[in-house]
């Protein structure tokens, strides 16, 4: 029996310490450290001595002195592999970034005696690499107007960020095989870092970013079948060349970096941002595309539901005022008319048949308040600001036209579009396409994955004709390309005082190629005027490859 209760604390033990590494993330959370406590003490049961078993008086202290020892040792051991050999890159990433005021000397001079990895768009054009300067000092190079999208690398100074950052143990070479980097230093041969290659065409970013201009603003488009982005636009940006600050580097460049940061960050547009993933913005009416899936999906509406709109509609102590009806002598209209002609008052009586709940559930089976799963960090978008907003009919009402307290991404619209043209389900975007060997090898390439459904196909494809139909017949129609499906929606998005955002979702089908596309313009004025044609530009020229 003393046997069996042995083992069973052993293999107690060992379940424990396997759960405690996969259910916490740092060797100091207290879940984890509460876990080796118990597995001391399931230690303890395991190796003490069985009753009965003959030690003299004299012995015994010493006896129970090496256990505790014995287990106490065991658990440090424990702390010290886990640090070795499963948290090493996050101490790495936290004990080496300068902009901390923290840096892993060791970890960036081997860095600096080896070559980083480029980043390459799809094309093969280069937007990093490594160069080396007439004191044999390793430094970073970025070139051309899109190597923002890269990031910087700063180890001298700020650490990394972007691309950089997500993807430093590839580019640096430290996720080579430990045989590899044995045989590189036994023989003295220059570690090579790997090259990241993005999915992003150096044609539709160009584009994109010509047409935006110096306007602030972004554009992403994306391949709705695969979820790669095909450009990621952002405005303004700025020149990661001027952060990069190798060690060793004279003072003069590490001041001349500093003012640099320090007016970027002084820059009122925020030029840091990626607007893309990090921009959160009022949606206007793009949202309507939200409520109507909504009312499609619970069965309340149809495309043919008719709603009377006479031009204004109170709500509470609110008066919405209709201003984008077709003919002010109409007072009637479908709901494909009203989602065509962006009817507020329509879309604010869908809203309240709907009621709070199942609004905010739509939004959430889109992907609102949650992280979308991509190479970096995307910002959440969100239905509301405060808790109680959507407890009143005014909340609702504006929420469902795309007003109220909503902030979205323009990444999460994009996939709200491509959702439409899949049958109801959206990708798992992707910027990063593939790594490659410094020889030029495969090493991982991106497979294409689902990420959610977020509506029923029936409700995807009446979402479909709502889109094409505002493109044929309703405010979007300057969004007509000859021989290709295009459906889309404009957005005009009250912002308080100042100009409103421009928006436009849409999408465009040709020959088996489907893309999508969100543009947005900060302060820009009319969604059709501004946002949309930049938005046709870029479904255009991905599906006719001109």
């Amino acid at each position: 029996m003393r046997g069996v209760l042995q083992v069973a604390a052993i293999l107690a033990s060992i379940l424990i310490i396997v759960y405690g590494v996969l259910i916490t993330e740092d060797r100091a959370d207290p879940r984890w450290l509460g876990m080796l406590v118990v597995v001391g003490g399931l230690w303890g049961i395991a190796l003490w001595p069985r009753r009965g078993y003959q030690l003299a008086r004299s012995v015994r202290p010493l006896v129970h002195l090496a256990l505790v020892l014995a287990v106490g040792f065991g658990l440090v051991t424990i702390q010290v592999l886990r640090a070795q050999l499963l948290d090493r890159d996050r101490i790495f990433a936290r004990a080496s970034d300068p902009a901390a005021g923290v840096v892993d000397l060791r970890r960036y001079i081997a860095e600096r005696q080896g070559e980083r990895g480029r980043i390459l768009l799809s094309d093969g054009t280069v937007i990093a690499r490594d160069g080396t300067d007439g004191r044999g000092i390793r430094y970073r190079v970025y070139e051309g107007p899109s190597s923002y999208i890269a990031g910087y690398y700063s180890p001298g100074l700020y650490g990394a960020a972007g691309i950089e950052r997500a993807f430093d143990r590839e580019l640096s070479g430290s996720s080579t095989s430990g045989w590899n980097a044995w045989l590189d230093g036994i023989l003295h041969r220059t570690r090579r870092g790997n090259d990241v290659v993005l999915s992003v065409d150096p044609r539709l970013q160009e584009l994109g970013q010509t047409m935006l201009g110096e306007r602030a603003g972004a554009a992403v488009l994306l391949d709705a079948d695969s979820g790669a982005v095909l450009a990621f636009v952002s405005s303004p940006t700025f020149d990661p060349n001027q952060l990069s600050v190798p060690l060793g580097a004279p003072a003069e460049n590490v001041e001349r970096a500093r003012a640099y940061l320090e007016m970027l960050q002084k820059d009122g547009r925020g030029p840091l941002l990626l607007r893309p993933i990090q921009g959160l913005y009022v949606p206007g009416s793009i949202f309507k595309t939200v409520t109507a899936a909504a009312a499609l999906q619970s069965g309340i509406a149809t495309p043919t539901s008719v709603y009377r709109d006479d031009g204004a509609l109170a709500v509470d102590s609110r008066v919405i005022i209709e201003q984008n009806r077709p003919d002010p002598t109409r007072v009637s209209f479908t709901l494909q008319e009203a989602y065509g002609y962006s009817l507020n008052v329509v879309f604010a009586q869908v809203g309240l048949e709907l009621g709070a709940q199942r609004l905010e559930e739509m939004a959430r089976a889109v992907g609102f308040e949650e992280r979308i799963p991509f190479d970096l960090p995307v910002a959440p978008s969100q239905i509301a600001q405060t808790p109680d907003f959507l407890t009143s009919r005014a909340g609702i009402a504006e929420t469902a036209f795309g007003q109220g307290q909503l902030l979205v991404t323009p990444l999460q619209m994009a996939l709200l579009t491509a959702a439409v043209v899949r049958d109801g389900t959206m990708p798992e975007p992707y910027l990063v396409r593939e790594i490659r060997s410094p020889d030029g090898g495969l090493i991982w390439s991106r497979q294409p994955k689902e990420w959610r459904r977020a509506f029923s196909g029936e409700t995807a494809a009446a979402l479909c004709d709502l889109m094409v139909w505002s493109v044929e017949h309703g405010y979007a129609r300057p969004a007509r390309i000859d021989g290709v499906t295009v459906g889309g929606k404009t957005g005009t998005a009250e912002v308080g005082d100042r100009a409103p955002h421009a928006w436009f979702i849409g999408f465009a089908e040709r020959a088996g190629k489907r893309v999508v596309v969100a543009v947005v313009v900060e302060h820009g004025g009319s969604g059709v005027q501004v946002a949309l044609p930049i938005g046709r530009a870029l479904l255009e020229a991905a599906v006719q490859g001109s």
